[in-house]
């Protein structure tokens, strides 16, 4: 499957970022015609722009268009009009909220579609089981680009909405009683409970269900990573007591910060960086074929997703789970979700 990615320039000037992915096994998809993977992204600023490879173009450069690479996209009626600016155009989730810069609060749509979930793969030391295989039609979905900031959570603190998380560095806690140094990283310390009411205080958003989280994190090729089947430090904030030492420390890095790692729909982060809270309680998976499933209905311990900058990248697979308690607190964040409104 081929993928796309393209920045532009809209109507008066702004930088307008469009994720795009083709449809069309070997053939790349016009900008125009573009419906499928459009996602929102801060304009500007330290986060890396939405793309759905590790390629990112000048906004001044020419863009790939289905002419291939370089050529220009211009208007159908007026050849000679020069580059015609293209206006983002709603995918299968509808319309994407309004980033902003500082929050690091976009998101990507992941469409509707059916993959397998879990491995046959042996289970690490620490972690619970993550097979049988079996097959998980979902439906569309947003899903934040990026872990709940330190920023965006304190808007919800002052608020007087979001519990205080722990401020203890030594902890591997990011948050700070005063805006400081780690606005910018994944808010750690916050409990299953915290993370929930923040989502909810965030215009009606959720955890995302454990399946809707290994969706992201696998598309609909099963694979071991985001971005596929090797890892490279680039990739993902991991090994940091290891091969990837820039990312040794107490604290994880800002978000985004291992751009070439990004999933297929434009999301930074899901594997590596701090391990993701999601809404499931913790049970075993049977082999039977499910539809948006959202996992038992009880349980004493909810599920994590996606390990944290000091994990071996062989603990850190798209399939990997772990469990917590509810209110346990540690170097764990989360992201939010929203069912699609087409």
């Amino acid at each position: 499957m081929s993928r796309a990615a393209a920045q532009i320039r809209g109507l008066g000037g702004g930088l307008v970022a469009l994720a795009i992915s083709s449809a069309c096994s070997g053939e790349a998809f016009r900008l125009s015609e573009a419906s499928d993977r459009i996602g929102s992204v801060p304009d500007g600023g330290d986060f890396p722009a939405l793309v759905t490879n590790s390629s990112q173009h000048d906004a001044d450069a020419p863009l790939d268009g289905a002419g291939g690479s370089g050529s220009s996209i211009t208007s159908d009626t007026d050849a000679d009009a020069g580059p015609v600016p293209v206006l983002p155009q709603f995918g299968p989730c509808g319309e994407p909220r309004s980033p902003s810069e500082a929050l690091a609060d976009a998101e990507v749509c992941v469409p509707a579609g059916s993959f397998s979930m879990g491995s046959s793969a042996a289970t690490k030391a620490g972690y619970v089981a993550h097979g049988p295989p079996h097959s998980v039609t979902l439906s569309a979905y947003f899903l934040d680009a990026y872990e709940v900031t330190v920023a965006r959570y304190r808007r919800c603190v002052d608020a007087g909405t979001c519990t205080t998380p722990g401020v203890n560095p030594v902890l591997s806690c990011s948050y700070t009683l005063e805006p400081a140094a780690h606005e910018r990283h994944p808010v750690t310390c916050v409990s299953w409970e915290s993370a929930r009411d923040f989502c909810t205080w965030d215009a009606g958003r959720r955890l995302p269900s454990e399946a809707e989280w290994e969706r992201a994190a696998r598309d609909d090729s099963g694979s071991k990573y985001p971005w596929g089947e090797t890892f490279a430090c680039d990739q993902a904030v991991l090994a940091g007591a290891g091969q990837c030492s820039q990312y040794a420390g107490q604290l994880p890095q800002p978000v985004g910060s291992a751009p070439a790692g990004a999933s297929r729909d434009g999301a930074f982060d899901l594997v590596g960086n701090a391990a993701e809270w999601v809404a499931d309680w913790f049970g075993g998976y049977g082999a039977t074929s499910l539809t948006d499933p959202t996992g038992p209905g009880t349980g004493s311990a909810r599920i994590q997703r996606g390990a944290g900058w000091i994990t071996p990248p062989a603990d850190a697979t798209s399939y990997a789970r772990r469990a917590e308690a509810p209110a346990a607190s540690g170097s764990f964040s989360f992201r939010c979700a929203r069912a699609a409104q087409p």
